[in-house]
């Protein structure tokens, strides 16, 4: 049976790529669901079907659902960033978790599959500098991973109560062409954008915060290659490496040539000190060789 996908917020940094990956695997179909007035530039000219419309129009999502023969959903809509305070949670609640779990009932309904595209923020900081598992304890320091972790919670609890078909993504820090700086997220987008402007960076804390870092084009290819692989299960997507800021902007000094301003500000309380994740799952489905940091950095720069 021909596999259709219906993407919630597919026109992002993330989402566009996946998207992308699957067009050049062909023989599936794509519709992508995105508000009016959303920026779409990054998704192919074609072989998707763009719809207008939001995380909250249950009965449009449904109506896609019924007329395009829709076997996965992947959910990709967040309001938030890992910086983002108790004002943006209350309104992800709001805008984004209650839909979703409206979204939940539906998919069991329709015997739809939900992939949930969630975050390494579930975990919080590593105690032990040991890389998170997909077992490891979720202990999230931050709204923005408290948040990913109520829907994580609800699809686990439809799972064992309805039967729910699903899988949870949990990404690293992705980093690449494409990406964006206006909520000022992505470290290297960010440092490429601050270069480009003669503006400084801000460094919370002296730096040595680690985190695990995998190149867009690896990131997506390994999520696509996990979807339809697995299930029923939440698997990280990350290089399984760590690297301090520190590191990074010594990287992006050493190609550019150029040393990016910094200044440094007091630690955040929502900031983890040593985030890695534990790839052997990943590599279960996605063998394929990782993008070096360095050789990653080089393709952004020739690209801009």
């Amino acid at each position: 049976m021909r596999e259709n996908f219906l993407f919630i917020g597919g026109a992002g940094f993330i989402g566009s790529h996946m998207v992308r990956q699957l067009v050049g695997r062909g023989g599936v179909g794509i519709t992508v669901l995105e508000p009016e007035g959303a920026d779409v530039s990054r998704l192919p000219d074609c072989h998707i079907r763009l719809v207008q419309g939001a995380l909250q129009d249950i009965g449009l999502i449904d109506g896609i659902i019924y007329s395009d023969h829709i076997t996965h959903v992947v959910h990709l809509v967040s309001t938030m960033t890992p910086g983002s305070d108790y004002n943006d949670y209350l309104k992800e609640l709001a805008f984004v978790v209650r839909p979703t779990i409206r979204l939940i009932e539906l998919c069991c309904r329709r015997n739809v599959k939900l992939v949930f595209v969630s975050s390494c923020a579930v975990y919080g900081t590593s105690t032990d500098g040991l890389a998170f598992r997909e077992d490891s304890p979720l202990a999230p320091i931050s709204y923005y991973g408290i948040a990913k972790l109520l829907i994580e919670s609800n699809i686990r609890f439809s799972r064992r109560t309805n039967g729910l078909n699903y899988l949870i993504l949990r990404l690293s820090n992705p980093y690449g062409h494409g990406q964006k700086t206006d909520k000022k997220q992505g470290l290297i987008a960010v440092c490429m954008e601050r270069m480009r402007t003669g503006q400084s960076l801000t460094v919370w804390g002296d730096g040595s915060a680690v985190r695990d870092y995998m190149f867009i084009d690896d990131m997506s290819d390994a999520a696509v290659s996990v979807i339809f692989g697995a299930e029923n299960r939440a698997v990280n997507i990350g290089s399984g490496e760590g690297l301090t800021v520190n590191d990074v902007l010594g990287y992006v000094a050493d190609i550019t040539g150029s040393k990016l301003k910094t200044w440094h500000a007091p630690g955040r309380k929502c900031d983890a000190s040593y985030v890695v994740l534990d790839t052997t799952v990943m590599r279960q489905f996605y063998r394929k060789p990782l993008t070096p940091m360095r050789k990653g950095i080089r393709r952004i720069t020739s690209t801009t």
